[in-house]
């Protein structure tokens, strides 16, 4: 994995963490004109809990991952596309 790509998966682990009880467990380029999917889990969630096996893809343009990484910090296109969806994943806990 590159520094780059380190780098936002942290930023964008911290912030599903902080903001949504989740994880983000995956990350992996589909390509370059489309992006990156990343994969996100909820937190917490009972072995029994039909949530166990929830989780919600969303892609993210390369360049936004580039920006943020640079950055250090998730951009604002970044988050308005990430909390709609991370909320929904949420729900189904």
């Amino acid at each position: 994995m590159t520094a780059e790509k380190t780098i936002f998966f942290t930023l964008a682990d911290e912030y599903a963490r902080s903001n949504f009880r989740c994880f983000l467990a995956e990350m992996d380029l589909r390509s370059e004109e489309h992006g990156y999917y990343l994969c996100f889990r909820p937190l917490d969630v009972r072995i029994d809990s039909p949530a166990r096996y929830a989780c919600k893809y969303v892609l993210v343009p390369v360049a936004q991952v580039k920006s943020s990484a640079s950055a250090r910090e998730l951009s604002d296109l970044i988050i308005e596309r990430l909390a709609p969806e991370l909320s929904l994943l949420r729900q189904s806990d």
